[in-house]
């Protein structure tokens, strides 16, 4: 974890790293020259892999695989070049909390991965995660951390580490459990897994907040460590927890979780320019494709539960839903008061969020609707 200080530090190098021009390493703003295109010798590149998604779930099957084969095709057809990727499923090679870190140091070239699975090493992203947004759907929320990133260089040095591909999130979320959860009263006591920004909203409902990687929960619904979780409804079918679980219970938008696809830069800095290039277009074209997929499968999720497993779908009262809306209100100043504690521009950083996230849900809030 960061310290406050080596944060900071982080910062500064990373905005006077224009300055410095060729000293030390590359800036993401700035990659390595890498000669002209029409000059470029033909390289064939393997590259690897890893994530924590199984194989089978969607996110590999139709986002991962999709994004890696239109690179792959593109490389082929209009440089001398070829790209393949060698694939590492289900943590194989980096556990979640290394994805990340393994990254920057070159255990694997590319990973996908959650910023909240290695909680304060990105405290500013957290905010992205806090309950209080519109958050219509996984598009709006996809392209709001995305275009915040391009925007802010403070989060931007957030993540100097590593060459960002691109970014997206999970959008909505309910809470899935083994027994039925219609009040406050219902999850009082309960062992809930939460993660990132979403801790201080179950904790707030009453309920003991556990944090874990997704990739456990089946074994901890399974076995008893937790009693359900707050998440999108499409883990119910991709990590197969409509299996464990019994109840879907449809709640204030109090959650989003973001997910990023990271290449380290030694790697990033050896392709060619032209490689480069298709590279950056096709990551800004799947953070829509992303955002439209975990859109979709969040319905497909829940319907998987509610046909082939038997869940109930519960909505609150109207006078038990604001019960709930009424605890999201402090919980974005309290994440003000934190960040400014750590010397970061808190109320800045929400505004920004604030702003994209009504920007996006006027463009992309009917998606799937």
């Amino acid at each position: 974890m960061k310290s406050k200080l080596a944060f900071v530090i982080l910062i500064f190098i990373f905005i006077l790293s224009p300055i410095i021009g060729g000293c030390g390493s590359t800036s993401p703003d700035e990659p390595a020259e890498t000669g002209n295109d029409t000059e470029e010798e033909a390289q064939s590149l393997t590259l690897q892999f890893a994530t924590f998604w199984p194989a089978g779930d969607f996110q590999v099957a139709e986002g991962h695989q999709a994004w890696a084969d239109e690179i792959s095709a593109r490389v082929a057809a209009e440089t001398p070049h070829t790209v393949d990727f060698e694939w590492h499923y289900a943590q194989a090679l980096l556990s979640m909390p290394e994805l990340y870190e393994g990254t920057a140091q070159g255990v694997t070239d590319i990973a996908s991965t959650c910023p909240a699975y290695t909680p304060g090493l990105f405290p500013i992203t957290e905010a992205f995660e806090l309950p209080g947004y519109n958050n219509d759907n996984a598009l709006v929320s996809s392209v709001t951390m995305h275009e915040a990133w391009k925007q802010s260089e403070i989060l931007q040095a957030e993540y100097a580490e590593v060459k960002i591909m691109h970014f997206w999130a999970t959008g909505p979320g309910t809470f899935i459990t083994k027994t039925p959860v219609r009040s406050m009263a219902d999850l009082s006591g309960l062992d809930i897994r939460a993660v990132g920004g979403t801790i201080p909203w179950v904790a707030a409902l009453g309920a003991n907040p556990v944090s874990f990687g997704m990739g456990a929960s089946y074994e901890n619904l399974e076995t008893g460590v937790v009693d359900g979780l707050l998440a999108p409804n499409d883990v119910l079918k991709g990590f197969r927890l409509a299996e464990v679980t019994g109840y879907v219970t449809n709640c204030p938008p109090t959650y989003n979780i973001i997910f990023m696809k990271v290449m380290n830069w030694d790697t990033w800095n050896s392709l060619p320019a032209s490689v480069q290039n298709i590279f950056e277009e096709v990551n800004e074209k799947y953070v829509i494709e992303y955002g439209k997929l975990r859109t979709d499968h969040s319905e497909i999720g829940l319907d998987y539960a509610l046909t082939e497993f038997g869940h109930e779908l519960i909505d609150l009262e109207p006078d038990e839903y604001q019960r709930w809306v009424d605890l999201i209100e402090p919980i974005m100043g309290e994440w003000v008061v934190k960040a400014d504690g750590l010397g970061l521009p808190g109320q800045e950083i929400v505004d920004m969020v604030l702003e994209l996230d009504a920007k996006y849900s006027s463009e992309y809030g009917s998606y799937g609707k």
